[in-house]
């Protein structure tokens, strides 16, 4: 057989190997990023059924948004009734990327806010149609923002991870 012996390799035939190497992980590496999946939002839900039926059961003012933008969807909805109070909840995604959620209990506060915003900490306070609202921001590097507010025996909250600004421009549309 001719060639070279074992054991006698260049320099040059190591560097053509890396090369030959790392060309085919760039290959396999392109061919995943052009046929990667498009990512799959959440199927949009119709709270409207839930928000009639909360409305009709509960005994305080149930808030909701009369409107939202058209690339806001809702993916989640939720309600309880439970000794700890009767709560329900909302979620909206925009543009596939942020969230905006409405939720509102009327059991214990103090429990309700430890459980539902633990990680956050207070930032200052927003007015909205003359309501205060309480700003809190997460810890750590998600940084989601929530106003919220007491009144009646109810804890109303909105988070997110947009600006305090939409989160009070949400506010403005609860009914």
């Amino acid at each position: 057989m001719a060639g070279k012996a074992r054991g006698s390799e260049t320099t040059g035939d190591m560097v053509r190997a890396v090369f030959f190497l790392l060309g085919g992980l760039a290959l396999v590496a392109g061919l995943f990023a052009i046929n990667r999946p498009e990512p799959t939002l959440p199927d949009p839900v119709d709270y409207e059924g839930v928000l009639a039926n909360v409305q009709d059961q509960y005994s305080y003012h149930v808030e909701a948004p009369a409107r939202v933008p058209e690339d806001w969807r809702a993916t989640s909805v939720h309600q309880a009734q439970e000794r700890g109070g009767d709560q329900w909840r909302i979620g909206f995604l925009i543009d596939g990327e942020s969230f905006v959620g409405l939720e509102q209990s009327d059991g214990e506060t103090a429990a309700y806010l430890q459980d539902r915003l633990h990680d956050f900490e207070e930032d200052g306070v927003s007015t909205v149609d003359g309501e205060n609202w309480e700003r809190l921001v997460e810890r750590g590097g998600n940084q989601d923002r929530a106003l919220v507010r007491t009144a009646g025996g109810v804890v109303t909250i909105v988070r997110g991870t947009e600006s305090y600004e939409t989160l009070e421009e949400f506010v403005t549309w609860l009914e």
